[in-house]
């Protein structure tokens, strides 16, 4: 599986892993439909607490104080998010538990490198990422458990050799993408 991002362990693989899976992953499902629900109108409609189910708020909890100052695209997918986890079932939900312990681990630069991950996979056309968590989603579990030991086995100069293959393959599919919007 190539990634998109720049991956200086494994755990960072189970971070985005589980990242997207709880949030980014959380516009699949317009993206599935061919729509997008990220218009402006609804970008900066604000989620009332009050308006949260109480599942959803149960899950939100730890926001409540400040859920009011949080800008209205992350209140979206906060609230979408914990839909997700409602959703989840026991083993899914204490493997995002695993994974977001391990984020809290992570020195302020490897989170700051999540964080800018995570971005870079917002900003992929909707087609790109919809092709990765499909490719993610369609994986057996061995295959993946051999990608995540792959990472994890591999030298410092290996995974930099990796991540410039996987940059350059993204440079090739980004150019691709534009020529495609181009015509």
């Amino acid at each position: 599986m190539h990634i998109y991002f720049k991956l200086s362990n494994v755990k960072l693989l189970a971070i985005f892993i589980c990242v997207q899976f709880i949030t980014a992953n959380c516009y699949a499902e317009d993206f599935v439909a061919g729509e997008s629900k990220n218009t402006a109108a609804n970008i900066d409609t604000k989620v009332e607490w009050e308006s949260l189910t109480p599942q959803q708020q149960e899950v939100l909890a730890p926001l409540k104080d400040k859920w009011n100052t949080l800008p209205a695209e992350r209140q979206q997918r906060l609230s979408k998010g914990a839909n997700k986890w409602a959703n989840m079932n026991p083993e899914q939900r204490e493997r995002a538990k695993e994974k977001l312990t391990r984020f809290k681990n992570l020195s302020p630069e490897e989170k700051a490198q999540v964080k800018e991950n995570m971005r870079k996979f917002r900003d992929l056309p909707p087609e790109e990422r919809k092709a990765l968590r499909q490719r993610w989603k369609n994986m057996d579990p061995e295959k993946k458990q051999q990608f995540r030991e792959r990472m994890k086995n591999m030298s410092p100069e290996q995974r930099q050799q990796f991540k410039q293959n996987v940059r350059e393959k993204r440079m090739q599919r980004k150019q691709k993408y534009m020529e495609r919007k181009a015509n």
